[in-house]
């Protein structure tokens, strides 16, 4: 009886956060953050690892351009990639991008693909003392890099509520 009465007051307590119907939640919002054309040097391939094979690829330049933002990543990042052995490509990119007012802003960017394509889903976070960007620092943000002739192209955006 003891047990029963522990289930009727936890389907209680839980009945109000699942909601009465189980309605699905309404999505967030997702707004333009930016698109990017990063230039890239030529890649360093560091070899096999136990997770698989490492090629790092520096950035070396580019331009960033967003309703909120303009300017340009400077050649202070390389995108790390591990091509493992069941397909996969797993990005890890840290890159700098100077705005048009000189602030700087830290971009770090993690993703994936199986895509022949070569086109890689990323979320990134960024880190600025900007007050002009502090609100960067907040944003949940996600996008697609896709190869080009010189680098890759880097379209993103952001969750808003």
């Amino acid at each position: 009886m003891h047990l029963l009465s522990i289930l009727t007051l936890a389907s209680a307590l839980v009945r109000p956060v699942l909601g009465a119907g189980s309605a699905t939640p309404a999505p967030p919002g997702v707004q333009y953050l930016f698109s990017a054309n990063v230039t890239v040097g030529l890649s360093v391939d560091v070899g096999a690892i136990p997770a698989g094979n490492v090629t790092v690829i520096p950035v070396i330049g580019g331009a960033v351009l967003g309703p909120n933002i303009a300017g340009k990543m400077l050649a202070l990042g390389e995108d790390w990639n591990i091509q493992t052995s069941n397909g996969y490509a797993l990005s890890d990119t840290r890159a700098h991008i100077r705005a048009m007012d000189n602030s700087n802003i830290y971009v770090q960017m993690s993703g994936i693909t199986r895509e022949a394509n070569g086109n890689v889903f990323v979320r990134a976070s960024f880190q600025t003392g900007s007050k002009g960007f502090w609100w960067m620092n907040y944003v949940f943000a996600f996008g697609i890099m896709k190869p080009s002739a010189t680098g890759f192209t880097l379209d993103m955006w952001y969750m808003s509520y």
